[in-house]
């Protein structure tokens, strides 16, 4: 037939069953193919839930990532810190402290430092998650904290960075009954330099104390780690504010009072420096025997005799300004200047507790003590109680570590 090209016809034949059996290099497309499967998306899965409310002061932000892989994480508190300041006892301050919750992830989860949360404070979670195709994406949720019924605050003593005497217990003073006195004892650390073995012992639900079995040695630093911040006491009871503090232990200062020969003799690290006469109290108000600690120093106080049980104008009533007064107890037991007396210091007991002084020998005293010095009274029929200012020293210390 004419047109018909026999070659060609057989060069398209040939193709044809080439590629019916499969050695052309290239493929035809549209027949039979399905397209790619689609990544999976990422599942995220974020503690506390999105729109939670009333979460506890002590929990811990996690996200976790599965089918893909979570680049960041963060948490952080609308209009504030996000965590307390350690360095104060006021507790909360959204002034202070890190804007961004502090944490650590390996790429599937991501979880918060063991910190507290602010109380009452909403707080925003941004998480960054990548697929199996490699596609971004910021996902977000926010809860909200607990607002406490009450606050539990931890004032201290001695103060922060304070140099103290060799008889200075560290106190702390909750402001509401503690109700689990071992869990909240266990977020308690102390340190000192060189190392000292000591214990708590608790007076009541709101006072505690620390102290080695002898006293402290000079030049001793010892260090407080309170981590209280989110502890829970019960009741919507909270302790917001994490505390740091530590003080240095001063010169040996130990001034022993003796009510039969009325006289002090102090010392500092073992020598002595002065005897002075004292007056001491009399028969009816006597000085209690015992260690006592200085606990504060005062230029003046006015001492009242209806704060010890005798009304004013009944006999033996007195009101008057006194100077140079270092407070030993706090049922009002101080070393004073007492010009008034100095005829019977060294001669006899005419105070109604304190130990009285020459304003001499009163400003020399004044001078030399710092909280935490060693008074100890010997020779009268009362025994200092050890819930009387610092009369911890006055507990053996098998009662004591208890």
């Amino acid at each position: 037939m004419l047109g018909v090209r026999p070659v060609h016809v057989g060069a398209a034949i040939a193709v044809l069953l080439a590629a019916a059996a499969g050695v052309v290099g290239w493929r035809l497309t549209g027949v039979g193919d399905a397209a790619p499967a689609p990544p999976s998306p990422v599942s995220l899965s974020v503690v506390p839930a999105d729109g939670a409310v009333d979460v506890g002061l002590n929990a811990a932000v996690e996200v976790s990532a599965s089918l893909g892989r979570l680049e960041r994480a963060s948490v952080t508190a609308d209009g504030g810190a996000a965590t307390p300041d350690p360095t104060t006892d006021t507790g909360p301050d959204l002034e202070s402290g890190p804007t961004e919750l502090p944490g650590a992830g390996d790429g599937q989860r991501w979880r918060s430092s063991a910190v507290p949360l602010q109380p009452g404070t909403a707080y925003s979670v941004s998480a960054t998650v990548i697929d199996g195709g490699g596609r971004r994406e910021v996902r977000t949720s926010s809860f909200k904290t607990v607002t406490p019924a009450e606050i539990l605050k931890v004032p201290i003593s001695p103060l922060d960075a304070q140099t103290v005497g060799i008889g200075m217990p560290l106190a702390l003073y909750p402001t509401v009954a503690v109700a689990d006195r071992v869990a909240f004892e266990s977020r308690l650390k102390i340190t000192t330099s060189p190392p000292v073995a000591g214990a708590w012992h608790w007076f009541s639900d709101t006072e505690l104390h620390y102290r080695p079995e002898n006293f402290w040695a000079p030049g001793t630093e010892v260090s407080l780690e309170a981590n209280l911040g989110g502890y829970d006491n019960g009741d919507g009871v909270w302790a917001v504010t994490p505390r740091a503090m530590s003080f240095t232990i001063g010169e040996a200062h130990v001034s022993t009072v003796d009510a039969t020969t009325h006289q002090m003799t102090v010392t500092s690290d073992g020598n002595v420096l002065q005897t002075m006469d004292v007056s001491t109290g009399r028969d009816e108000y006597p000085t209690a025997s015992g260690v006592h600690v200085v606990s504060e120093k005062q230029p003046s106080v006015v001492m009242d005799s209806s704060t010890i049980g005798i009304p004013q104008g009944s006999a033996g009533s007195y009101r008057q300004t006194v100077f140079m007064n270092v407070r030993i107890s706090d049922s009002g037991e101080f070393v004073h200047s007492a010009p008034w007396s100095v005829a019977d210091q060294g001669q006899s007991n005419v105070s109604h507790g304190c130990v009285h002084l020459s304003p001499e020998n009163a400003r020399w005293f004044y001078d030399f003590t710092v909280p935490g010095d060693i008074v100890k009274v010997v020779g009268t029929p009362t025994q200092l109680a050890p819930d009387n200012g610092f009369g911890d020293w006055n507990v053996p210390w098998s009662e004591w570590d208890n």
